[in-house]
């Protein structure tokens, strides 16, 4: 399937010639199923075991953000990987398959929402929906005090359904910037403010923008954090995540149509190539804005 017929029949999301959704999961799994193939091979031959995505959402609704989704968007990404048999994990149950050693499965995702909009409760509806497990990861002042940020009532709701939370910061500030002192309260604050709503260990969390470094890395695990989320838009290693570590997530944005979707999911090496190269590009304009 090239990519000059997938635009042919109107493959970009949100055309309105576009074929049904029907259709265009036809589409797209005969085109994955391909790359699928490609992926597993490659991957028997460099001895790197199991890939797998994690992948990362913001909010839900109307808005030009790229990190805004709107609900059909988020239903057809999560039907795209119901039905091609993906197991949709977060990171409670990913750090308990390798605390158990059971293995990762071949067709295997994470996905995790951050910042704690009051959108999540709407991704939470589509979630289930679908059977997928979440990781929420939560900014504690934005919920404590900004509008429209989810509260504790609704904290405690997202894990009576089964979601799991983890800290996203206290004030959402880029912790390589913060001396270390400041850098330990954030950490620790969000943590405790986290436990203490929920009434049990907090294990988890993601690094606010993404800023993250050995001794940021350093302070989470002394904070008793397990599993660190960053930025870093790469497939993950079942053989490269340990207890503690972090994991390479990729923000879900607006502009993805469903082929992009699936070659975050199958790891397809010019979707990633070309985040890498962003990214690169990117990374000298931030610390200037910083300095």
């Amino acid at each position: 399937m090239t990519v000059s017929l997938l635009q042919k029949v109107g493959w970009c999301q949100g055309n309105e010639d576009s074929p049904s959704l029907g259709i265009r999961m036809a589409l797209i799994r005969q085109s994955a199923g391909i790359s699928r193939r490609l992926t597993r091979s490659e991957n028997e031959g460099s001895n790197l075991g199991c890939r797998f995505a994690c992948l990362t959402y913001h909010m839900i609704g109307e808005g030009r953000s790229q990190y805004i989704l709107n609900e059909s968007q988020l239903h057809a990404q999560l039907s795209f990987l119901e039905s091609e048999g993906y197991v949709v994990d977060d990171f409670e149950t990913l750090e308990s398959r390798l605390r158990s050693k059971q293995g990762i499965p071949n067709d295997y995702v994470i996905l995790t929402v951050d910042d704690g909009h009051e959108s999540s409760m709407l991704a939470a509806d589509v979630l289930q929906a679908h059977g997928c497990r979440a990781t929420f990861f939560l900014t504690r002042d934005r919920c404590l005090r900004k509008l429209h940020f989810i509260r504790e009532s609704q904290i405690r709701e997202l894990r009576r359904r089964g979601f799991s939370l983890g800290t996203h910061g206290t004030t959402h500030r880029k912790l390589t910037f913060m001396a270390e002192q400041h850098c330990i309260a954030e950490l620790s604050e969000s943590k405790q403010w986290l436990e203490d709503v929920l009434g049990e260990e907090v294990r988890h969390m993601a690094a606010p923008g993404g800023y993250i470094n050995s001794r940021i890395l350093r302070l989470a695990y002394s904070s008793g954090y397990k599993l660190i989320g960053t930025c870093s838009e790469r497939m993950n290693s079942a053989e490269m995540v340990t207890l503690p570590g972090t994991v390479n997530r990729v923000n879900i944005r607006q502009r993805f149509s469903l082929r992009d979707f699936c070659n975050a999911v199958e790891g397809h090496i010019g979707f990633y190539a070309w985040r890498q190269l962003r990214a690169a590009a990117l990374a000298i304009p931030k610390q200037l804005l910083h300095q």
